[in-house]
């Protein structure tokens, strides 16, 4: 079943593609041997053939068998630079076909060079929208957010002074609660922003991103009118999905604080209890931390799925964690080594723009200093880690496909189709 944009996006059918069968195999194919031409073929040893000397019968002006003349080949002995008979390429062999590149990936399952190569070539392909749009969504994002940050903080005496008097035993003076304001304000940016960005503007982002890859895949420069359009039908779907994910992971998260509190409760009075709770704490932490890396991995593909075939929530989750089975160590891999690439990226960025905030705050207020560093780290980071994962799970989502259920196939076809 492929999907109505011709692209065969669509889910395969139970035999395990689309409906358009399979190629015969690509690879270490031999053609067959053309027939022998009458000049190829070569003397028997004793039949001898017209126009040569027989043996014993001597002809006039001939050499005589056994005494060879100098610069003439004996028979048995084939001459320098030709190849023995019998050696060589067999006839008709041409080796393995290229494989067909529309786009920015050939149509075959992908090692982890072409993903990373692929997931790059997108962002080339279609800077316009893989990091001008991710740019300009993620600046209004932040701009949201320091001018909600602003506004909590200019009411930072009268919500948070005498509560902190309280805390403190005495009156702060107004210069102390200037301070700790400029302090917090980059953490109520922070606790601002995150929510938002995490909840609306990464799904989403990640949807358009997703259409964008897969115009790339078969050689097309989308438009961002396009791309909204074939993700609009699906953002709250992408959304609600997010949320459901972080409502999972936060009953998780309090059911590992409840676990940790049940067992420290009964031991607090004494100090072998109290290593007892601190061991268990430790034991929580990680076995969360693993919970957690098992479930991303499990559920990388699903919002993909959504996009890509057009799948209603549970849908997808079922087919997302399907495509995932038998795949996990790979996935996990390929994700950690680009989320260590993210990383590297981010901070090689991230550093020389705070530097430069650094010695613009000798000219400015410390809050604005240190809420204009944070909010262009923030930008930086968001932006990378948006556009580069972004595309390269669209891809990965693309080759568990090909790898499983031929969607080289359909993809080549559409590409045949689409070509004048």
């Amino acid at each position: 079943m492929s999907s109505g944009d011709g692209t065969g996006w669509g889910q395969p059918s139970p035999d395990g593609h689309d409906g358009t069968p399979r190629p015969e195999p690509r690879y270490g194919q031999y053609a067959p041997t053309p027939p022998k031409q009458p000049q190829d073929e070569q003397p028997q040893y004793g039949q001898p053939q017209y126009g040569q000397p027989q043996y014993g019968q001597p002809q006039y002006g001939q050499p005589q068998y056994g005494q060879p003349q100098y610069g003439q080949p004996q028979y048995g002995q084939p001459q320098y630079g030709q190849p023995p008979a019998g050696y060589g390429p067999p006839q008709g062999f041409a080796g393995p076909p290229p494989s067909l590149r529309p786009g920015i990936i050939p149509l075959r399952p992908l090692g982890l060079g072409e993903l990373f190569d692929g997931a790059f070539g997108a962002i080339r392909t279609n800077p316009r929208v893989m990091v001008g749009l991710t740019t300009l969504v993620v600046a209004i994002t932040v701009a949201l957010g320091v001018l909600g940050q602003q506004a909590i903080t200019n009411l930072f005496p009268q919500i948070f002074g005498t509560g902190l008097g309280e805390f403190f035993g005495e009156d702060l003076s107004a210069s102390e609660v200037e301070e700790m304001q400029s302090v917090m304000a980059p953490f109520v940016a922070t606790m601002l922003l995150t929510p938002l960005m995490s909840l609306v503007v990464t799904p989403v982002m990640t949807g358009m991103l997703t259409v964008s890859v897969s115009r790339s895949v078969l050689g097309h420069r989308a438009t961002t009118g396009e791309i909204w359009a074939a993700t609009r039908p699906v953002v709250w779907r992408l959304i609600g999905f997010t949320l459901l994910l972080g409502l999972a992971s936060s009953i998780v998260v309090a059911l590992g604080i409840g676990l940790v509190v049940v067992v420290a409760l009964p031991l607090a009075s004494s100090v072998e209890g109290g290593l007892v709770t601190v061991l268990v704490a430790i034991l929580v932490a990680l076995g969360l931390v693993v919970l957690f890396t098992w479930f991303a991995v499990r559920t990388m593909l699903i919002a993909p799925c959504i996009v890509l075939e057009k799948l209603s929530m549970g849908t997808a989750i079922v087919r997302g964690w399907g495509l995932t089975r038998g795949g996990f160590w790979r996935l996990l891999g390929i994700y950690i080594l680009a989320q260590i690439a993210v990383s590297i990226v981010a901070q090689i960025l991230v550093v020389p723009i705070g530097f430069l905030v650094g010695l613009l705050g000798a000219f400015l207020p410390l809050d604005a200093a240190m809420t204009g560093v944070t909010m262009l780290s923030m930008l930086i980071t968001y932006v990378v880690t948006i556009t580069f994962l972004g595309s390269l799970i669209a891809l990965l989502y693309i080759d568990v496909r090909m790898r499983r259920e031929g969607l080289d196939v359909e993809l080549a076809a559409a590409a045949a189709r689409e070509t004048p």
